[in-house]
């Protein structure tokens, strides 16, 4: 939630002066009024929130959704960030107006508790449930995992509350997860593929930059992917000819 968008330097979740909410700005006060500030709503951790780590891109959120999750996260933010600090809630940047999450009113005069019960929305979401196990049955059969594999997976993660070691037992366990069509479906991320070569051959650690720079080299740079999604666990983003050569 905390993580800024690339090229974004903000680490608060707040109403920030100046700032555009994609093409929605929000004014207060009237920026009309001479020298009047104008402030926008950050709507980047609200939507990545719900696109990228929870509900999924057809997870059946709205727009409004998007607006009122970044409403309800205004606020939190880091103590001393350039000297390692944590998590803390300031109430003076937070809307304590009602909200509405995805059909869950969110009522007036609160404070940390909007985002918390936001967090609560989401876990427990059946959207939620199939993003997390698409995803973890992605990476442990295949890039195309099978619909019923999913489906178990998602179910379990209800059933548990979210309870990521029960999924992943009902992958690793399941007839799919030993199916033929399973065997050596899976190609290594350039990360992997450095690592176990590494391993296979009984190198030392490397303390410097060179075995990094190979991982870069084949398109993987450490901590260097833009988006805030990760690096993609499927291999048509790491067969290609350079890669393969």
């Amino acid at each position: 939630v905390l993580r800024p968008a690339a090229g974004r330097r903000e680490s608060e979740v707040g109403l920030r002066p100046g700032r555009r909410a994609g093409s929605r700005r929000v004014p207060t006060p009237d920026s009309r009024v001479p020298g009047s500030r104008r402030r926008g709503l950050n709507e980047n951790y609200g939507r990545e929130l719900l696109e990228l780590h929870t509900l999924g891109v057809d997870g059946g959120y709205t727009q409004q959704d998007v607006i009122d999750v970044a409403r309800a996260l205004t606020g939190w933010t880091v103590d001393r960030p350039r000297q390692g600090g944590g998590f803390v809630f300031r109430p003076a940047m937070h809307d304590a107006g009602e909200k509405t999450v995805l059909g869950h009113r969110l009522p007036a005069g609160r404070g940390i508790e909007d985002g918390e019960q936001v967090l609560d929305i989401v876990a427990r979401h059946p959207a939620t449930a199939r993003f997390i196990a698409l995803k973890l049955a992605r990476r442990f059969v295949s890039d195309t995992p099978p619909a019923s594999l999913v489906e178990r997976a998602a179910r379990r993660f209800t059933e548990t509350d979210g309870d990521i070691r029960q999924v992943v037992w009902t992958i690793v366990t399941s007839p799919e997860f030993y199916s033929r069509a399973a065997y050596r479906a899976k190609v290594k991320s350039p990360f992997e593929l450095v690592v176990s070569a590494l391993r296979a051959v009984g190198a030392a650690p490397d303390s410097t930059p060179r075995t990094a720079g190979v991982v870069a080299r084949l398109g993987e740079p450490l901590f260097g992917h833009q988006a805030p999604n990760g690096y993609p666990e499927t291999g048509d983003a790491w067969m290609n000819t350079g890669a393969i050569l």
